[in-house]
């Protein structure tokens, strides 16, 4: 009875993000575009990775931090509500996650930099690099907010801007 549950689910959940990779934020950077600029050089050996390799954070609601039970409570989200959010939050997740990946590997190059006498010219360009992830990883994340503000109605976005600056 499990298997054929978990078969069930594995199903709805594969045919439900082929639903939601059809709608495209127009805001949002292309994958394309993403992994093709010139900026994103690959870090050393270890962080040479372009996917996120770590277990995912599942309690937490991406690029926010908050705990995600928590705000559905707060929100008085509906069960359908709450599908569609995780939904969402998976379109995005290993994107971000990776992204995140990729500047923790900038800041320990920095960092290892600064400790040796290093060039200047080479610690403007990992600075220049690291600015250019945070701002691709923005960009993300207000389109992902902006896809899930519009699965909600207007009071919930009011507690949701409240329970944000929380």
């Amino acid at each position: 009875m499990k298997k054929i549950g978990l078969l069930f689910l594995s199903i709805t959940v594969l045919s439900t993000m082929n639903v939601f990779a059809a709608s495209n934020c127009n805001d949002c950077p292309s994958k394309k575009q993403a992994y093709s600029a010139p900026y994103q050089k690959p870090c050393e050996k270890p962080c040479e990775k372009k996917m996120y390799t770590r277990p995912c954070p599942v309690d937490t609601f991406l690029c926010t931090g908050k705990d995600k039970d928590k705000m559905y409570k707060c929100l008085n989200l509906t069960d359908t509500q709450i599908c569609t959010a995780d939904k969402i939050n998976d379109k995005y997740e290993i994107e971000v996650l990776s992204l995140n990946e990729k500047i923790k590997c900038e800041n320990k190059r920095l960092y290892d930099l600064k400790q040796t006498c290093y060039d200047k010219k080479e610690y403007r360009k990992i600075k220049r690099n690291l600015k250019n992830l945070k701002k691709e990883r923005k960009e993300i994340c207000k389109c992902y907010e902006k896809q899930f503000k519009a699965i909600l109605s207007n009071q919930q976005i009011r507690e949701y801007r409240k329970y944000k600056k929380q």
